[in-house]
């Protein structure tokens, strides 16, 4: 069958999907750390997405998808598996009454202002979370009262080689969290929002942006929120650290934000992934000493020894 990286050469190829070799992490994530990953393949069209998928698991590739990498922290190992970057799908989206079809890659902050000048209303509240649509859906991403899990209608995925369309229904919506498993590729989605005045809806988003740009480390390399608000807690996540004395601890180039304590952010060109998981543990150790609570991560920790 020849060796791993030439039969990815191959499938590539005969899909006529870019592949690039000699990419790191560091390059691909809002945090800008991470190690080497053998392979990014990049599919322009969601039914090449689903074929590739379907072609690499049939030659036993392992492999990740991949959108804007606003929530992923992967570590400073090799990464021996081929990332499926849906960056490439992101055609416009179609308007059909009430709803709107997205593809995974779509910017989630653009399709805010699409859907807003459009007069819908419904997921105004997460325009300022960054990254792709798909990451959204994948994660049940919420912000000011609003969860785009409550919107889906239809999930479009990938199963053996096609795309498939699942309604919003069966996906069970979480805190930050679905029914969706490692392995699943989600393509795209169809939202269900409702009409409202463009003004109304434009002015709640500046709103919430501004509320953000207070309260938030705006511009630096972070991940967004990197814990889960504990429901047990009764305050949130970054008011427990904050009261820690934790913001602004620094371990080589990872800090906690002096603005916002959830928030870890990675500052010069030496900052390592170890620097921010360190800590991350630290403060996941100060908050179940102090307060006996167990912090769930919210970004994706990506561990190369475990894919190799």
């Amino acid at each position: 069958m020849g060796s791993r990286d030439e039969v990815i050469e191959k499938v590539a190829a005969q899909l006529g999907v870019p592949a690039e070799r000699g990419r790191r992490f560091a390059e691909l994530t809002s945090l800008r750390v991470g190690g080497a990953v053998d392979w990014v393949l990049s599919p322009q069209t969601e039914a090449l997405a689903a074929a590739l998928v379907y072609q690499l698991e049939q030659n036993g590739i392992p492999w990740r998808a991949l959108g804007s990498g606003s929530n992923v922290l992967a570590d400073d190992g090799e990464h021996h598996y081929a990332i499926v970057s849906l960056k490439d799908l992101k055609t416009a989206p179609t308007f059909t009454g009430d709803r709107v079809s997205v593809s995974a890659g779509y910017s989630l902050p653009r399709l805010c202002i699409d859907t807003a000048r459009n007069g819908l209303a419904g997921i105004e509240g997460l325009n300022g979370i960054p990254g792709t649509v798909g990451g959204a859906v994948w994660m049940n991403a919420g912000a000011y009262g609003q969860e785009i899990g409550t919107v889906v209608v239809t999930v479009r995925v990938a199963r053996d080689g096609r795309v498939v369309e699942i309604p919003g229904s069966e996906v069970k919506w979480n805190y930050r969290h679905t029914s969706f498993r490692e392995g699943e590729l989600l393509l795209g989605a169809t939202l269900a929002l409702h009409r409202d005045d463009p003004e109304k809806i434009q002015g709640r988003m500046e709103a919430a942006k501004n509320q953000r740009l207070a309260t938030q480390p705006h511009g630096a390399r972070s991940a967004g929120c990197f814990f889960k608000n504990p429901p047990q807690a009764g305050v949130g996540t970054g008011k427990m650290i904050d009261d820690l004395g934790m913001k602004g601890s620094r371990r080589g180039g990872a800090v906690v934000s002096p603005k916002h304590a959830n928030f870890i952010v990675t500052e010069g060109d030496d900052a390592r992934a170890a620097d921010a998981l360190a800590l991350a543990e630290e403060i996941r150790q100060r908050v179940k000493r102090e307060h006996d609570i167990d912090l769930e991560y919210e970004v994706e920790l990506w561990r190369s020894s475990q894919d190799e």
